[in-house]
This record gives C-alpha cells, sequence and structure tokens, in this order.
C-alpha cells in the first residue's frame, strides 16, 4: 500500500471518475481501459482498508470505507433499492437509520427528489458522508502507511498483480527487489513472467523515489544493459576482492599469495613471485603451441586450451585461499584429496549460470557438481599444473600425483569407452 492508492481513493470519494482517477494516480500499475484491474484494485484497496480498521476494533468505519463511491454515477441511473436492501448489500445493517439513510443518499442523490424536505437535506448529508469517509481515510493513512523498509513484503507497496508476479520471480521484499537490480542490471526484471518493461519502469521509478527511506544504494550501472555498455565500464561492475572472484579482480592476502608456502623451493627462480604470476605464467605457455598471430604478434585472446586449464587453477586457489586458508604452494596431497570431494558438490554459493562473462557480478567458478569424468578431468589438468611448477623450480613437490594414479583408467577398460565429458564452460 502506498500514497498512491490513498490518493487514488480520496478522489473516488470526491466524486472523480474511476479511470480518470486511475490514469492521474495508478497509470503506472496498468492500463485504466482494463475496468477489471480498476475494479479488482479498488476491491484490494478497500478490504485492505475495512481489515486495518477492524483490526483497531473500528467496524463502523471498516463498513464506512467499503463504500462503494466509485460506482455512484452508474448506480444513480438503475432502479433505486429499499432502503434497508441497500442497507444489508452494503453491510450497513448495524447502523442507524440516518446514517443508512445518509449513505443512501450519497450514493442515489435522485432519490432525494421523493420529498421537498429529502431535496432540501440530500447535499448537506452527501458532503456529510464524504467527510466522514475522508476523516477515516486519513486516520486509515496515519495507520497503515509507514515509511518503506527493506523487510516490507513488495505486496504492502505494490498491487496485488504485480507483486504476484514479481513473486514468482524470486522478489518478495523490497530488498529482494533492489538486490536484484544491483545483481542484474537492467534486465533485473525479465525473470519475472508477466513483467514487462512498462511495469518495470514503475517499479524502478518507485525504488528511486523511496531509496533514501530504504537506506538502500542502487550501484552506478544498476538500471543499465551491461551487455551493452562500452568494455571499460563492464570492468568496473566487479569489485576487487578477497572473494568469489575471477583471477584477475581477486585480491590475494599477503599471508596467502605463496611467497612463504610450505611447499616453495628453497631455490626458486625470482621471475615467480608468488601463485597468481605461476599460474598465469603455466596459462601463457600453453599458447605456445598456437604460433604467433598475424604479423608476429600472438592473439590477445585464450585458447580453449588456455582458458580450460585456467579455469581449473582459478577453482583451486579459490578454495586454497577462501575455505582452506592455504596458498596453492602450501597445498599436499590430504589437500588435494579433499578439494576433489569439494568440486563433486560445491556450495550453491560457488555455482552461477553457465557462459557467464567474467566482468558480471554472476559469475561463479561453478556451475554445479562436476561429473566423475569432469573431476577427473580436472586431477589431469592441476597436476600437470603442479608438475609444470615442479619443473620451474617453484614447488618442491606434486601435490596430485597420487591423485592421478587413482583416476588413471584400468587396463581392462575399453578405450572407447572413456572420453572426457567435462564441458569447458564459456567465458571462463
Amino acid at each position: 500500500m502506498h500514497a498512491g492508492h490513498f490518493a487514488f481513493m480520496r478522489a473516488l470519494i470526491q466524486g472523480m471518475d474511476a479511470r480518470a482517477s486511475w490514469d492521474r494516480y495508478l497509470a503506472a500499475e496498468g492500463e485504466g481501459a482494463d475496468r477489471r484491474q480498476v475494479q479488482r484494485t479498488i476491491a484490494w484497496i478497500k478490504d485492505a482498508f475495512a481489515a486495518a480498521a477492524r483490526r483497531e476494533h473500528r467496524p463502523g468505519t471498516a463498513r464506512l470505507i467499503l463504500f462503494d463511491a466509485s460506482r455512484v454515477v452508474e448506480r444513480a441511473s438503475q432502479p433505486l433499492p429499499a432502503l434497508a436492501e441497500f442497507a444489508h448489500a452494503q453491510g450497513l445493517e448495524d447502523f442507524s437509520e440516518d446514517e443508512q439513510l445518509e449513505a443512501y443518499l450519497a450514493v442515489y442523490p435522485d432519490a432525494s427528489r421523493a420529498s421537498p424536505a429529502q431535496a432540501r437535506g440530500a447535499p448537506r448529508r452527501r458532503t456529510r458522508v464524504v467527510e466522514r469517509q475522508l476523516d477515516a481515510l486519513r486516520w486509515l493513512e496515519h495507520l497503515v502507511i509507514h515509511e518503506p523498509r527493506p523487510t516490507d513484503p513488495i505486496g504492502a507497496w505494490f498491487s496485488p498483480r504485480l507483486s504476484r508476479r514479481l513473486a514468482q520471480g524470486g522478489l518478495v521484499t523490497l530488498g529482494d527487489v533492489v538486490a536484484r537490480m544491483n545483481a542484474q542490471g537492467g534486465t533485473w526484471w525479465r525473470a519475472c513472467p508477466g513483467v514487462g518493461e512498462h511495469k518495470a519502469a514503475y517499479v524502478v521509478g518507485w525504488v528511486r523515489d523511496h531509496l533514501s527511506q530504504l537506506g538502500l544504494a542502487l550501484s552506478p550501472f544498476a538500471l543499465d544493459n551491461w551487455a551493452r555498455l562500452p568494455a571499460a565500464q563492464r570492468a568496473t561492475l566487479v569489485v576487487p576482492a578477497t572473494a568469489l572472484r575471477p583471477l584477475e579482480k581477486l585480491v590475494v592476502p599477503p599471508s596467502l599469495d605463496g611467497r612463504n608456502g610450505s611447499n616453495r623451493e628453497l631455490t626458486a627462480p625470482s621471475n615467480l613471485r608468488n601463485d597468481v604470476e605461476a599460474i598465469q605464467r603455466w596459462v601463457d605457455s600453453k599458447a605456445a603451441a598456437q604460433g604467433p598471430g598475424q604479423d608476429g604478434v600472438a592473439a590477445p585472446s585464450l585458447t580453449a586450451t588456455q582458458r580450460s586449464y585456467r579455469r581449473e587453477a582459478e577453482r583451486l586457489l579459490l578454495w586454497g585461499i577462501l575455505v582452506r586458508g592455504k596458498a596453492l604452494a602450501s597445498l599436499n596431497a590430504e589437500d588435494a584429496g579433499d578439494y576433489l570431494t569439494f568440486i563433486a558438490v560445491p556450495p550453491a554459493s560457488w555455482c552461477g549460470p553457465r557462459g557467464g562473462p567474467r566482468w558480471s557480478p554472476h559469475w561463479r567458478p561453478f556451475e554445479g557438481p562436476l561429473s566423475v569424468a569432469a573431476r577427473r578431468q580436472a586431477v589431469v589438468i592441476l597436476h600437470g599444473l603442479f608438475a609444470h611448477l615442479v619443473r620451474q623450480r617453484y614447488l618442491r613437490t606434486n601435490a596430485f600425483a597420487a591423485q592421478l594414479a587413482a583416476v588413471r583408467p584400468r587396463p581392462d577398460v575399453d578405450p572407447a569407452t572413456r572420453g572426457d565429458t567435462c564441458r569447458a564452460v564459456p567465458g571462463h
């Protein structure tokens, strides 16, 4: 429930046409030409108001607010019901006869022509009913409206229909909406069935108007289509941190960068200072077989083999730092075994959508549990990484030596049945 709903109801009570009121105050929630939506919204607002009044033990106010002010003109042209029928239909049986008559004349002003006395008193009575309804509305506004909070359900601020559609996309609270905008940018609404650009624009406008009250902030590109941003701006979407980050955005604490790793070769060459440099040199070395690019310059993009190798090294490095609390240069055979157990069922927080670009905040090192074949391939690649670093005198021993022996195919296995089903994730 928001201020627009109260303004809409005030306009109806004061006799403004329902569609005109909708277009002025609630146009962003749908087309005023959709009569059914307008009537559903009016019913929902009145029900919410009446429920709030009943919670405060004000049944008279609840009944008063349920008057169907939006249909005054329509009902005036229909055969007039008896006062008793009207009172029953409007739930006014407990009101005094004078109050019933006031409500009756407010809805059917033409009925005042039945007698001169009624004709003289009808305008005054109608004014009194409208004033009472407006008083009730003001009281309810102070009762129902409060500053939006991140934990508020979206249904408290948006129409039921829009709230249901947002909820189907996994958005339950106002905080969820802002978080989704920050996490997905201008396409945040595409996971919500039935929410198009028009409704999304309304939600965005509402969020912008209430950010200070929510105590939340939108990131600089929260409302942009990230895929269309220039590369320089895309590069700023992910902030470097000691967290789940691609290698180029990972901040490695000095104590875990491998300089003082327990498996470091004492006579390590000075050109390999830490684990990240060692991994990058190893990945770069896999481009040698590709040869130079045009004009003798190596192609700037990685080959599929290099991306696959980088992905496995990146996963292990992240696991060592964030889970094990160890540098890659300190990992041993026991760590290698535990790592393979980890990648069989990585936590959901480590998994992201397939093909997520590395510049996206959605990037994660895994897309889900790895198959047996994928884990075998990981062992082969990581054994190759450690073997290379041993040859380069960066490491003393190969932590994956025993693991490689364990996953080697048995001699009695038909080679035709083997194969690497590991999927190369685009962008990794």
